[in-house]
């Protein structure tokens, strides 16, 4: 643990034996901290030469030291995985992440702001819900410009005309590199299945998949967009339901879920009628999450590297903590991850 340039608040914590928060109080020299974990805390840093993160050193110490999170649906690996590794990534600057679960509810996303409010949460983080909707409620938009201008506030959707900073996932290029291997594969029939193109991660990944398709050379007939308002296993079974009555001429070979929990629910409802997974049709969803591991066969996924995820969005909450500007909208990609669910197209 020598090197002091990978040294962090975490690793002083565990070395001198005491809490992250009281690392950081001790760097930031705000808080009571006793005298002996004080110097134990100050003799780690001498040893190791530890010099503080540069972001870290500008953060003023009235701050709580506290992000507020705001998820939509807790059960959802997405966002369940967003919260482990964002949590994991704040510890290591003496951050703690509260989560609250607000069920797509605006009412309950206003108490809970509230909450975080009074607790004197340094940000709030809302994922998913509203902020991705193309058509935002006028009187939430009002409602979260007035919460801005007391605690900054960050998303994973739109920014909402420079309310929110916006950390969102894009999966464009992943997209593209997955239907070119399936095309490459003998793949020429093709759907997109679940969501909602009132959304905006939605509307973006069938606007991805319709411009691969098309510059591939792909009929119309033969790249379905359903857009079925629905992200479970049941709109996966009732997708492919639909598109088995609807399109019996031109029955894919390939169904892409908008999420995992579609295309499990999609991959699901085509073994019981019989094909063979990926011999018959292949299966692709989003997310990557540890959700796709437990399908059989396992799924292809396209996602974005978790870790990588929560270091940019750490970065992002610290800065503007520190008073820096940044970016309005922040992009990280995705990257298409191919399993057994997806195999080349047999007998067409």
């Amino acid at each position: 643990m020598g090197v002091k340039e990978t040294l962090t608040i975490y690793d002083i914590a565990k070395l001198s034996g005491v809490s992250p928060s009281t690392v950081s109080r001790v760097i930031n020299n705000s808080g009571y901290v006793g005298p002996e974990k004080r110097e134990k805390v100050l003799k780690v840093i001498e040893e190791h030469e530890f010099r503080p993160n540069a972001l870290a050193q500008g953060l003023s110490t009235r701050h709580s030291q506290t992000i507020g999170m705001l998820v939509p649906d807790v059960i959802n690996p997405f966002y369940a995985t967003t919260f482990v590794t964002l949590e994991k990534e704040a510890q290591k600057y003496g951050y703690n992440v509260i989560l609250c679960n607000y069920s797509n509810d605006n009412d309950t996303t206003m108490r809970q702001i509230e909450i975080l409010r009074q607790k004197q949460a340094d940000v709030i983080l809302q994922v998913g819900g509203p902020t991705d909707l193309y058509e935002v409620p006028e009187e939430y938009v009002a409602q979260m410009k007035k919460i801005s201008e007391q605690i900054p506030l960050f998303t994973n959707g739109g920014s909402l005309g420079g309310i929110f900073h916006s950390i969102m996932v894009d999966d464009s290029k992943a997209i593209e590199e997955m239907l070119k291997y399936a095309y490459s594969n003998g793949h020429r029939r093709f759907a997109m299945i679940g969501g909602s193109s009132r959304y905006i991660p939605s509307k973006s990944k069938q606007e991805a998949f319709t411009k691969t398709l098309t510059e591939l050379g792909v009929p119309e007939k033969f790249r379905i967009v359903l857009d079925y308002d629905n992200f479970d296993q049941f709109g996966g079974k009732s997708c492919v339901e639909l598109i088995a009555d609807q399109y019996q001429d031109a029955f894919p070979t390939l169904f892409v879920g908008i999420n995992e929990s579609v295309a499990i629910g999609a991959l699901k409802e085509l073994l019981k009628r019989g094909n063979s997974v990926p011999y018959d049709v292949s299966v692709v969803g989003f997310d990557n999450t540890y959700l796709s591991s437990f399908s059989m066969p396992e799924l292809t996924s396209i996602g974005c590297d978790y870790e990588e995820y929560a270091r940019v969005m750490m970065e992002a909450i610290l800065k503007v903590i520190a008073g820096e500007k940044i970016e309005r909208e922040v992009l990280v990609e995705s990257k298409f991850e191919r399993k057994a669910s997806l195999g080349p197209a047999v007998g067409i």
